[in-house]
């Protein structure tokens, strides 16, 4: 499902309540966005520790994965590429609305995935695409014409010139700057504070300004 920028940027919030793939620190901010944009949050879901379930996070229960009510809208509170694996997990059950926060600008031209997610003061620049379960962290920057593909992170400061490609499941570290016209691979790392001025190859890790290649083969993080 993608979601077509209305008038302003703004989009709806979605109808039902939901409930936060997650019980750790992010899901704590992401039940903030929620309480921003107006959306409720049902409660959240734990997938590792049996204990936390039965027990409240926020005033909200904890619900045990496995007892998910089908139909349930979700959104994922993890901040890694990993995420991949909890939306899988669910994904029979689960339907996928975007958390956007209130502050965020999103242009006319803009298109997001389902699951999205696009934290406070995110500026998304006109026909940029955002895949699926893509997760742009607080200020984040995002250029005209740049794709991001699906399970992709963005974090704290990132900025995107235009006309970039960014791979799924890329991760794109707090403050990280990427100039106009290149690719970041497939499962690319950018660390934080790097200025990447030339294409980073899939699953490779690129640190400094500018920034070099550090390690290959890096795992989804």
């Amino acid at each position: 499902m993608v979601i077509p920028a209305s008038p302003g940027g703004r989009r709806p919030a979605a109808a039902t309540p939901i409930h936060l793939l997650g019980t750790g620190p992010l899901a704590e901010e992401l039940w903030a966005v929620a309480q921003d944009a107006g959306l409720a949050v049902a409660g959240f879901v734990e997938n590792l520790d049996r204990t936390k379930a039965g027990g409240t996070l926020l005033g909200r229960p904890i619900v045990w994965v496995d007892d998910l009510p089908a139909g349930a809208a979700c959104v994922c509170a993890l901040s890694t590429t990993r995420r991949r694996g909890y939306v899988e997990q669910v994904a029979d059950r689960a339907t996928f609305p975007n958390l956007i926060h209130p502050s965020a600008v999103i242009l006319p031209g803009a298109t997001l995935g389902e699951g999205t997610v696009v934290s406070a003061g995110v500026i998304v620049a006109a026909h940029a695409v955002l895949g699926r379960h893509v997760f742009c962290n607080r200020g984040v920057r995002i250029g005209h014409h740049t794709r991001v593909g699906d399970f992709a992170t963005l974090q704290p400061g990132a900025n995107l010139a235009g006309l970039i490609q960014v791979g799924p499941a890329a991760y794109v570290g707090m403050g990280a700057i990427v100039t106009e016209r290149l690719n970041i691979g497939a499962g690319a790392t950018v660390a934080a504070g790097a200025v990447v001025r030339h294409d980073v190859a899939p699953h490779s890790m690129v640190a400094g300004n500018p920034a070099v290649v550090k390690r290959e083969e890096v795992d989804e993080r």
